[in-house]
């Protein structure tokens, strides 16, 4: 028989709903003349914007920062125009300059990190995450997403160090406990994925993906009945969440349940034909109907 593959679920990349702000008048002295200029123009780009008529918008941002050569706003945003019109490297200098006249303006480390993402400079953004982290070491985001690389390139060891930062900054952010618990399951430690798994529900009563984590502890751990218990919360939670669906047929494969198995599997199918071991199994339990 094929060997079996149980799917547990990292999170490479989020975001939390944080950031620094500085006023740009702290930054440059400016005439009321000028700033009043810029502010009028830097409005009238946000709403092209709004309009999606980008090509004004980059017309109305860059005059805005004409009149205020330091509007870290509109270094940003000039930055957002420019990435929506597909032109990453415009996109990439203006976020640079929003970053120059203000390196703790994080929206910029954010909307940088996410353009190298897309471009599969990981280099790039490793080290605009740790930029982050050095002008606020409380910042838990930079943290979580710089174990997520770690994790990528199978360094284990700086993963949960960075995962463990993320915690302590942010206790109550449970995708971090359930990262920690699948590099622990990735290294084998089930006892302790185990454990991460159980704080990202406590601090997240409806976290589908540890439910599924967790069942797939089970599942491995031959701990039948608990893992079947979690991957049910888990469809619950989330009627359409295919890997538990997939999880839960192995579960019944090896309880020697091969119609549930089968009804199991055909939905994982159903919603994502791409899973690669399930219509291997979904044949294994066909057959043994």
């Amino acid at each position: 028989m094929k060997a079996i593959t149980i799917f547990v679920i990292f999170f490479l990349f989020s975001s939390f709903a944080y950031s620094y702000s500085q006023s740009d008048t702290e930054l440059f002295r400016l005439s009321d003349t000028n700033r009043k200029k810029s502010e009028k123009l830097f409005i009238l780009a946000a709403k092209h914007v709004d309009n999606k008529e980008i090509k004004k918008a980059v017309k109305h941002y860059k005059l805005a920062i004409k009149y205020n050569p330091v509007y870290v706003e509109a270094y940003y945003n000039l930055g957002k125009a420019y990435d929506k019109q597909n032109k990453q490297d415009k996109a990439i200098s203006q976020y640079a300059l929003a970053l120059k006249y203000n390196p703790k303006y994080t929206k910029a480390y954010n909307s940088l990190i996410y353009i190298y993402k897309k471009l599969g400079r990981l280099e790039e953004m490793a080290k605009h995450y740790k930029l982050a982290i050095d002008y606020d070491p409380k910042y838990s985001w930079a943290y979580f997403n710089l174990a997520g690389l770690y994790f990528d390139i199978n360094n284990n060891v700086d993963a949960i160090k960075n995962l463990k930062l993320a915690i302590k900054h942010s206790p109550k952010y449970a995708d971090s406990y359930n990262n920690l618990g699948v590099v622990y399951w990735k290294e084998g430690k089930l006892e302790k994925a185990e454990e991460q798994y159980k704080l990202a529900i406590e601090h997240d009563p409806k976290h589908v993906v540890s439910y599924n984590n967790l069942g797939a502890v089970y599942l491995q751990e031959d701990k039948l009945v608990q893992a079947e218990k979690q991957l049910k919360l888990a469809i619950k939670y989330d009627p359409k969440f295919y890997y538990a669906y997939y999880n839960l047929g192995l579960v019944y494969l090896k309880q020697a349940k091969p119609e549930q198995a089968a009804a199991q599997m055909k939905f994982a199918i159903s919603n994502n034909p791409k899973l690669s071991d399930t219509s291997n199994n979904f044949g294994i339990a066909y057959y043994q109907r």
